[in-house]
């Protein structure tokens, strides 16, 4: 079982999301994130113009989650940090993102969970604990455990041009078995923030 937000967010089947994106304005962005009867999980908000990309995830109620931060200024090399609810505090972190490769034209990021949360294995030392390849446009994004080369969850459904020249798009995600759900859309959110910044 992967959960890093919650077993709440883990089924024990195969979940679909859909995830929709539209622009409020010219400084904030929103995300809606829905199963395939049409039902809210989750919402995203945050200031496009925010100094350090700020966003919270939400449940359907409205109860903060997770929210996402860049750490430190924009650099060249984006690293993210996500803590439970909105809390910065150390010992709240639930995982951090970073770009491993600075030259790369594709989005990846390399997630690393703190320390005593990761597993004791060796190589965990050397790979970080979870990778994601590709950026939601052409359905390219995966999220694996490297160490096992595990597919754990996929876009499966693109959008479409004419919503991404009005700023608002929507794309299905796969999530596999067991895999928590919050985490998946938090590192599509930073993968799509990330993308939008190159």
């Amino acid at each position: 079982m992967v959960s890093v937000v919650g077993e709440m967010f883990c089924n024990p089947y195969t979940t679909e999301l859909v995830v929709r994106r539209r622009r409020e304005s010219l400084k904030k962005e929103r995300y809606d994130v829905f199963d395939l009867s049409n039902n809210l999980i989750f919402t995203v908000d945050g200031g496009i113009w925010d100094i350090r990309r700020r966003r919270v995830l939400r449940d359907a109620t409205g109860t903060p989650l997770l929210s996402m931060r860049t750490k430190g200024l924009i650099t060249m090399r984006y690293n993210w940090e996500v803590y439970k609810g909105e809390s910065t505090e150390s010992e709240d972190l639930l995982f951090s993102a970073k770009e491993p490769n600075i030259l790369s034209l594709k989005t990846s990021l390399d997630v690393t969970l703190p320390p005593n949360q990761n597993s004791t294995d060796i190589i965990s030392s050397i790979e970080p604990d979870f990778r994601t390849f590709g950026r939601y446009i052409g359905s390219s994004f995966k999220l694996f455990e490297p160490i096992h080369n595990t597919l754990l969850a996929e876009v499966v459904h693109d959008f479409t041009w004419g919503g991404l020249i009005k700023g608002s798009y929507s794309f299905k995600v796969r999530v596999n078995p067991y895999v928590d759900f919050a985490f998946v859309v938090a590192l599509l959110v930073i993968a799509d923030d990330t993308s939008n910044l190159r």
